[in-house]
């Protein structure tokens, strides 16, 4: 059989495979279509829980949940107290081993972009860039923000406020046709993710002890009212760092910003995305600020690439949330930024892949990009025509948004295989789906009543009372209820010979559950650790039960060790609105739910040597599947730990 030489893998982070496959027979996915014709395509069940950390290890280790152990954004420390864990995006916790050290050891030259549990590098002669994701970056410095004379009280976390006056002070300035106006503004303000989100770290934005400040002139050069903005250090038009006209993007902008005692180099850019004839309405969109060193291995790289494409971005295709779902600060302008800014994101990395490709000759590229989760669990559940926030006229221009996105997607794709010959396999891949979600589920409510879980009451707060709780729902995007057992957790009171007997208890009271307005369970499946070993579900850091809602509902990122009183006194079900921006997820569920055209399940497309023409699998494989696989196809032995098999069916 004929081997690969090469490996181009892209992982598309909860990429709809449904919506790919309508979108392709609408004839706007032509690289997909090829993709298609010339290789092997299967829907994959993720290793629950159903998320980004846990099943990049499954897609890199072949391992399932139990043997690799990341169990979702946050895992369970064993021995330690109930509610005490870790952060998964750490190649250090993981407890498989990575198909990319398989392939250095076979001698690869191996390029890992952006891959959620790659950093800190695992390989010693390769090529690291970048890490964390989503949203977890140690190298941004300040999230996304719009600088306005519009901003509303609401809008303060995500819009920071100008003051427009008279321009004082300013030297050769060009000759404008209106009084010229200026306006001031720092990298100061948080952005709209400084929350931190219980499990999933959301690294908020850093405190700056020395900033920058930026003096923007506003001038009428072309006689028809105010037309450009020009920003400078030193109120001196002869030394600009962005000229800009409504819709223009500045260069990447670098300066130094100081944090404690040290000076760090950051890079940003702006967008002028509103100004007004009478300078009455002015917004000013600045991108993520980021460190423009330290993100890659060997650590001077990202000189190179800073100074060839600008500075890594984690998430720079992942527009944050500039605006509530539908009433926002920049209107249609939100969607044209993130479109750019996809666009941005493709000319980067595939210019990145050319880049390492021209330096180092790589054998093996492997990325993620996460575009698509984004995207999803912002308007996906608004597509639903059974969602509550359904609007059929607002669904046409999110569907226009979707095939837009999609078609990006391909477009970048394009550019990727560009850089392949016939003797590489590429791999195309997501790590899970999702599906529209709209209610939040209170279970704590249910465990209460029984008298499995117990909270006292601190300002606020119910706090959870260990001298009371048997059983603790860990939370954090994961599917487990631990036991507090005496004789492994430090505050353990249930006998071990009851273990099982609360158990059961608390399964039960899983399916006592009912929502009061249709009198539905919400609770698709509920079982013991060792019933769940099927789905991968074994060891330390899993649940002792485990369990999972029927799509519509869902937990979101929820701390059960310190909850409001609003939520603990207020109804067991509410608007998911309530909780947050989701509109879809999933993680709560199964790998095979699906609503519609909307559905939990990955996918592989795989063409190269060895890979069969034109064939689409119709039943699912596992995603523990997808490492032996590549490995088989490159000759080189399955990483350690590999529980997966080998996909017969796509071989030649």
């Amino acid at each position: 059989m004929a081997r690969a030489s090469r490996l181009l893998f892209i992982g598309l982070d909860a990429f709809e495979p449904l919506i790919m496959l309508k979108l392709v027979d609408e004839g706007l996915m032509p690289n997909f279509s090829r993709l298609l014709k010339e290789g092997s395509f299967t829907l994959a069940y993720s290793s629950p829980p159903c998320d980004t950390p846990t099943n990049w290890t499954t897609i890199m280790t072949g391992s399932f949940t139990g043997t690799h152990g990341m169990t979702s954004f946050f895992a369970h420390k064993p021995h330690g107290e109930l509610n005490e864990g870790f952060s998964t995006l750490d190649s250090r916790v993981c407890e498989s081993e990575f198909l990319w050290n398989v392939l250095e050891d076979y001698g690869k030259r191996v390029a890992i972009v952006n891959y959620p549990v790659a950093w800190p590098p695992t390989i010693k002669r390769g090529i690291v860039i970048g890490g964390p994701a989503p949203g977890a970056s140690p190298w941004r410095v300040k999230w996304p923000m719009v600088y306005s004379n519009n901003c509303t009280t609401r809008d303060l976390n995500k819009c920071s406020p100008i003051t427009i006056k008279e321009a004082e002070g300013w030297v050769n300035i060009p000759n404008s046709r209106s009084k010229p106006l200026e306006f001031e503004f720092t990298l100061t303000g948080e952005g709209p993710t400084a929350e931190q989100t219980p499990g999933w770290f959301i690294r908020p934005s850093t405190k700056l002890t020395k900033v920058p400040k930026y003096y923007a002139l506003v001038i009428n050069l072309n006689g028809a009212g105010y037309d450009t903005v020009i920003v400078s250090r030193l109120r001196d038009v002869s030394s600009p760092i962005a000229t800009l006209k409504s819709g223009d993007w500045s260069g990447w902008i670098r300066d130094n910003v100081t944090v404690g005692d040290s000076s760090y180099e950051v890079a940003f850019r702006l967008k002028l995305v509103k100004l007004s004839n009478d300078a009455s309405l002015i917004e000013l969109y600045r991108s993520d600020v980021v460190l423009t060193s330290g993100w890659s291995a060997p650590v001077d790289l990202s000189g190179e690439i800073t100074d060839a494409l600008g500075p890594y971005v984690e998430g720079v295709e992942c527009q944050p949330d500039l605006s509530s779902i539908r009433e926002d600060v920049l209107g249609d302008d939100y969607f044209s930024i993130w479109l750019e800014n996809i666009k941005y994101s493709i000319g980067w990395y595939s210019g990145l892949a050319k880049l390492l490709k021209d330096r180092f000759n790589w054998d093996a590229f492997i990325m993620h990009y996460h575009l698509h989760d984004s995207v999803n669990h912002r308007f996906l559940g608004l597509l639903y025509d059974k969602h509550p926030s359904y609007n059929a006229e607002y669904a046409s221009r999110l569907w226009d948004f979707y095939r837009e996105v999609y078609r990006l997607t391909d477009d970048f794709i394009g550019e990727m295989i560009k850089y392949v010959d016939e003797d590489t396999l590429i791999v195309l891949a997501s790590d899970h789906g999702q599906v529209p979600a709209w209610r939040f589920i209170w279970i704590g409510d249910a465990l209460i009543k029984r008298g499995l879980l117990a909270y006292r009451l601190e300002g606020d707060y119910y706090v959870v009372d260990w001298s009371r709780t048997m059983a603790y729902p860990f939370g954090h995007t994961t599917p487990y209820i631990f036991i507090n057992l005496k004789g492994r957790d430090p505050h353990g009171i249930v006998d071990p010979r009851d273990y099982d007997a609360v158990r059961y208890e608390v399964i039960e009271a899983l399916y006592s559950i009912r929502d009061p307005e249709n009198g539905e369970h919400p609770v698709a499946l509920a079982l013991k650790k060792e019933d769940a070993e099927f789905l991968g579900q074994w060891g330390e850091r899993v649940g002792d039960v485990i369990y999972f809602l029927k799509p519509g509902y869902s937990n979101v990122v929820f701390d059960f060790s310190r909850v409001h009183k609003r939520i603990v006194d207020g109804p067991i079900v509410r608007p998911l609105s309530d909780m947050g921006f989701w509109t879809a997820l999933h993680h709560d569920y199964l790998p095979n739910a699906q609503v519609g055209l909307f559905t939990n399940e990955a996918f592989i497309l795989m063409k190269g040597p060895g890979i069969r023409k034109g064939f689409r699998r119709d039943k699912p494989v596992w995603l523990t599947d997808l490492a032996p696989t590549i490995a088989h196809l490159m000759g080189v032995r399955l990483p350690r730990n590999n529980e997966g098999n080998i996909i017969a069916d796509f071989l030649e």
